[in-house]
């Protein structure tokens, strides 16, 4: 029997498509029925994800509150400090004036000497007082105890190597430096008047405002 080749896979291609369409497409007479739209409902954010600081979050800061960082940062929410800080007054005088002794018989400035190691014991603070003796009792029975101005120079010595400033101290400075044109730094000054009692500041003022320098203040020193 002959079999035509062509109309044999011709039919062979119509039966394979048949079985293998898709769903009936509607006519053009059909109506088109639309697809429900179904709206997901939104997952609610927890408390935890609500960032912290931000209005309406618990712990938050409203919109119309006012923040205590920017009054802290600027300033304006403390005043007065400068006056609260002073450095430490407490302590006991440094003692051993009395056991300073001359290298012999020729040292004419050492009674003086002598004298003014004890009110610089007295007049300056006594952590300043205790390096200024410390810096005289290295010299006893030296010549260098001789030397008419070695209490003045162990005095100084104490007060710039002093580490505490009194804030409080730049206005009392500020007339003298502004007098001195220059010759006089604020910084000398508020040292000189951080380092001795308060009852010796007012000597220091009258030193720094005469001499436009602190390094002869400490023969004012009582």
């Amino acid at each position: 029997m002959q079999i035509d080749r062509s109309r044999f896979l011709l039919l062979t291609a119509t039966m394979a498509s048949g079985a293998c369409g898709g769903a009936a497409q509607p006519g053009a007479g059909d109506p088109v029925v639309a697809a429900p739209v179904v709206t997901l409902p939104e997952e609610e954010k927890p408390a935890s994800a609500v960032p912290r600081g931000v209005a309406g979050s618990p712990g938050g800061t409203g919109a119309d509150e006012p923040s205590a960082i920017v009054a802290t940062l600027d300033g304006t929410g403390v005043t007065g400090l400068e006056d609260l800080v002073t450095c430490d007054d407490d302590g006991v005088a440094p003692k051993g004036c009395s056991t300073l002794r001359a290298p012999g018989p020729q040292c004419e400035s050492f009674t003086d000497t002598r004298d003014m190691c004890g009110k610089l014991a007295h007049g300056l603070k006594p952590s300043v007082a205790e390096k200024a003796v410390d810096c005289l009792l290295a010299k006893s029975g030296k010549q260098s105890i001789c030397s008419f101005d070695a209490a003045n120079q162990c005095g100084m010595s104490a007060v710039r190597k002093a580490s505490c400033i009194e804030p409080s101290t730049q206005s009392a400075c500020a007339p003298a430096v502004k007098a001195c044109g220059g010759r006089l730094s604020t910084k000398d000054c508020q040292a000189l008047l951080s380092a001795v009692t308060s009852k010796n500041r007012q000597n220091m003022i009258a030193c720094v405002t005469e001499g436009c320098s602190i390094d002869y203040c400490m023969y004012s020193v009582e």
